[in-house]
Order: C-alpha cells, then structure tokens, then sequence
C-alpha cells in the first residue's frame, strides 16, 4: 500500500469517526439555549450576584478576620451597590439626591410615609419616594429663594431673574408633590359600593345625592365599582 493511499484511508476514517461523533451528540432546543443563557451569564450590577458575592466571598472574611485592606474597599463597594439595588427598602437612592442636610429627613419621611400609607408593592413605595422628592424640592428651594431676598437691600436684574427662576422652581416641585400624594392617596383608597334606589342615591360618609325616578316601578339597583 502506497504512502498516499494511507494518508487517504487515514482521512476517511477521520470523517467517519466525525460522523460517529456528531450522530451522538444531541441538538439544542432554543428554550434550553436560553435557560443555558440565563444560568451562565451574570452581570457585576445584577442584585443576585451581589449578594452572593457579599454572602459567599466578601463578608465570611470579614467576619472571620481574614479579609485584608483590598478586601474591605472591595466590600465597601459592592455594600453600596447592594443599597442600590435595595434602594425601595434602604432609601439610598432619595438619599443621595437630596444635600448632605436633608438626608436624614428623606430617609425618615420615607418611611413615616411608606408607613402611614401601608405600601406594600414597589409601585406604592417608588410613588411615597417621589412625594418625598417633591416635598424636599420645595423646602430646599424655598430656602434659597428666601437666602437671596434677604441677602441685599437693592434689586438688580440678575438678582430679580434668580428670585423670579426660583419662584417656578418652588410652584413646581409643589405642584408635583400635591399631585404625587394625591395619587398614593387615591390608591390605598378604598373601593366604594354605592347603592342606587329609585328616590335617592345614598354615596360612601353620608351623602345623598336625590335623583328623579323616570318610571313609576320603584325599582332597587345596586352599583358596584368594577
């Protein structure tokens, strides 16, 4: 057998077992592709991974007294990023949109509110963040309007453009405070039944609003809110 001849027989037989091979590997389907997907791939900023990374790595040595200098910056920095992500619960995110001197009162408003109004769903709880946003808004704006009208004894034109930018600045963050707090108040609201008679309607806290019957049946209809 020549030395080409073997070199061809040596190919074939590589492509058999390839085919061998291939036949008993099995394909995918695309709903396995994304669970695969799903399972392999993280994110440094993805809330899961950071608490694993502070419940499995970071905080064990700390709390075993075996993380060193790199380890503790390194902890400090993913904390403040699980904050982040927990911003609804630990109100980091409000916080740090307001100056130093009213965080305190963003945090406990928030949860003075989250309270007063029993919010349960995330919904409920970014909404009484808001309020507190706007409320925050008025009472720092007011304060620099108010810093600046008393700062001088005369009116220059710069300074009546800056009480004047103020001025809209403060009816805004009004007008969306009122509004916010108005719509977590419509929320927990609870639903009303209204009963419909043929003479007088009788609405919620005693009010009665009289209606004209157009028949002569007395009919009785109770309304209930969808």
């Amino acid at each position: 057998m020549t030395k080409k001849k073997q070199q061809q027989n040596k190919k074939t037989a590589n492509k058999q077992d390839l085919v061998k091979k291939k036949a008993i590997i099995e394909k995918m389907t695309i709903e396995e592709v994304k669970d695969f997907i799903n399972q392999a791939t993280h994110f440094d900023d993805d809330p899961k991974q950071i608490m694993k990374e502070l419940s499995e790595d970071l905080l064990p040595q700390i709390k075993a007294g075996e993380a060193d200098e790199k380890t503790h910056k390194k902890a400090i920095k993913v904390i403040h990023k699980a904050f982040m992500a927990y911003g609804l619960e630990t109100h980091y995110p409000i916080a740090e949109t307001v100056i130093e001197k009213y965080r305190p009162l963003a945090i406990e408003f928030s949860c003075q509110l989250i309270q007063e109004f029993d919010c349960k769903t995330v919904g409920e709880k970014a909404l009484a963040q808001i309020v507190v946003s706007a409320y925050i808004k008025v009472i720092d704006n007011s304060r620099r309007f108010n810093n600046c009208l008393e700062s001088g004894k005369y009116i220059s034109d710069e300074r009546t453009r800056y009480l004047s930018v103020m001025s809209k600045h403060i009816d805004r963050a009004n007008r969306q405070f009122i509004t916010a707090l108005t719509t977590l108040k419509q929320i927990k609201m609870p639903s009303l039944a209204i009963s419909v008679k043929t003479k007088a309607a009788f609405v919620a806290q005693n009010q009665q609003l009289n209606v004209n019957p157009s028949n002569k049946n007395n009919l009785n209809e109770n309304i209930k809110p969808k």
